[in-house]
């Protein structure tokens, strides 16, 4: 399994590394700021770089006095370039219009502040699995070919689920809601635990720690859920151990043993396991982990149940094709990236 850590590009970084040092800079940042920037360094090596490489230009530029002065800002930017201050290293001097706009939007105090601003947005390929670090302490893990776009503000913790499957563990505030939008539906939670699927007919949630509420979007305002759109919506409670297929404004929900809760999260850990499934469902499942499509040409032996355990990889499908070939006479032929599976007896 390759775990995918996607970041935005360097000049992103930079300019959210320069929003951080201005924060902590500033005379009223809280033991809140701290934790969310600390949440931000430790998501990703690059993180720590970029704040570290524009902190010490920070720490030059202050101790430079008059060479950056929220008045004469253009000014310093000239003779910068000209090279007057020749103690400032080349490194400094590459990022100087960046950590200069730092200084001077400090000292005037008119940065336009985001603490929740995060990377827009994550995608996963076939057979890849991300897990991302949010600011706020949540994580989100992302499956196989998902896509997932993450939209934070003071009010609200919002992912939009475009495609594919996500688990998102919730650090809690019940101040700022976490919402999860996809398929035409909706999960609400504070601080929690949960599953997200976008099949093909339903969208399943399954819940591993605390409460969610879901519904549908065909009644809210806006794009983006809020707590007041809900209060007069059809509205479903899933505890911990329930799983639900939303479609519509139809719910259905079901208790889980333990055992279902492990294996509806399994693929956070690389395999998937069936039971008595037939053979259509398995092959729809292992689809998502590789570019070889499977193709069942014989409708009857699309019923045939299967049961096991196979890895969310390419190696996955060929587990289940030797199963097929050697455990049930099936024949399985191969034409390009397409595999035909059919009774023995077909031609």
């Amino acid at each position: 399994m390759t775990t995918i850590y996607r970041i935005p590009d360097a000049a992103r970084v930079e300019e959210e590394a320069s929003m951080w040092i201005a924060r902590l800079e500033a005379d009223d940042v809280s033991a809140e700021d701290r934790a969310r920037f600390a949440a931000w360094r430790d998501a990703h090596p690059a993180h720590a770089r970029a704040y570290e490489e524009l902190s010490a230009t920070w720490s030059e530029l202050t101790q430079a006095g008059p060479l950056v002065r929220a008045v004469s800002f253009a000014e310093a930017m000239n003779e910068a370039a000209t090279g007057s201050r020749r103690w400032l290293t080349t490194r400094a001097l590459h990022r100087l219009s960046v950590a200069a706009v730092i200084a001077a939007v400090t000292l005037l105090g008119a940065l336009y502040w985001k603490p929740w601003a995060v990377p827009d947005r994550y995608t996963t390929a076939i057979g890849e699995h991300a897990t991302v670090a949010l600011p706020d302490g949540s994580t989100l893990e992302l499956n196989s070919d998902s896509a997932a776009t993450v939209e934070y503000s003071k009010g609200s913790r919002v992912i939009h689920l475009d495609r594919g499957e996500g688990y998102f563990q919730v650090a809690h505030d019940p101040n700022r809601p976490f919402w999860v939008v996809g398929g035409g539906e909706w999960v609400r939670a504070v601080g929690t635990a949960f599953n997200v699927y976008l099949r093909p007919d339903a969208v399943q949630v399954t819940v591993t720690e605390g409460i969610v509420k879901v519904g549908s979007t065909e009644l809210l305002a806006g794009a983006d859920p809020t707590d007041s759109d809900i209060a007069t919506a059809p509205v479903a409670l899933l505890k911990a151990g329930e799983q639900a297929d939303l479609h519509g404004s139809g719910t259905d929900t079901r208790k889980l043993t333990g055992a279902e809760v492990q294996r509806a999260g399994n693929w956070r850990e690389g395999t998937v396991y069936f039971e008595n499934e037939s053979l259509s469902v398995v092959v729809a499942e292992l689809n998502r982990y590789t570019t070889t499509r499977v193709i069942i040409r014989d409708e009857h032996l699309s019923h045939l149940p299967v049961g096991g355990t196979f890895e969310t990889t390419p190696r996955g499908v060929e587990s289940l094709l030797t199963m097929l070939e050697q455990g049930f006479g099936v024949r399985v032929e191969r034409e390009g990236n397409q595999v035909f599976v059919e009774g023995a007896n077909q031609k």
